[in-house]
């Protein structure tokens, strides 16, 4: 007799390296957000202050504290929802990995640029594409049994 016992899923190693990386990568966004509010201010009055019809203004206040704060905090939620193979998890890192390459781009071409913030960028897209770590999140959806 066979008994039924709930299978737990392993969780492959890219995936956890993935996921410490990614906490890296937030930790040190989070940390650099407390840093500069603590140091600088907040500035938000400043930065909505200087709005105009060219967005480079945008950009500097997508670098402020709120947002490195909050960037950091998701990528950790991130991190920890990778762990338990939420599926959301794939698509919402790689949309916030996407999104912090662009802002290294634009930082980049403004002369500021953060190497190491897109070269974490990269490896944690290179490993989000892994086989691997996709068939781990989205294994069940392909038709495999669970």
């Amino acid at each position: 007799m066979r008994q039924s016992q709930k299978k737990h899923p392993t969780i492959p190693r890219s995936v956890v390296i993935v996921a410490l990386i990614q906490l890296i990568q937030g930790g040190g966004l989070l940390s650099a957000g407390i840093y500069q509010a603590v140091v600088h201010g907040w500035g938000l009055k400043e930065h909505l202050g200087n709005w105009t019809f060219i967005p480079l203004p945008l950009f500097e206040s997508l670098s402020s504290a709120i947002v490195l704060i909050g960037l950091g905090s998701l990528m950790i939620l991130m991190s920890f929802a990778m762990l338990r193979l939420i599926h959301w998890a794939w698509l919402f890192s790689m949309s916030l990995q996407g999104l912090g390459l662009l802002f290294g781009l634009i930082s980049y071409w403004r002369h500021q640029p953060n190497y190491i913030g897109m070269a974490l960028g990269i490896l944690i897209i290179f490993y989000l594409n892994l086989d691997e770590v996709q068939n781990a999140f989205h294994g069940e959806e392909k038709g495999e049994p669970s």
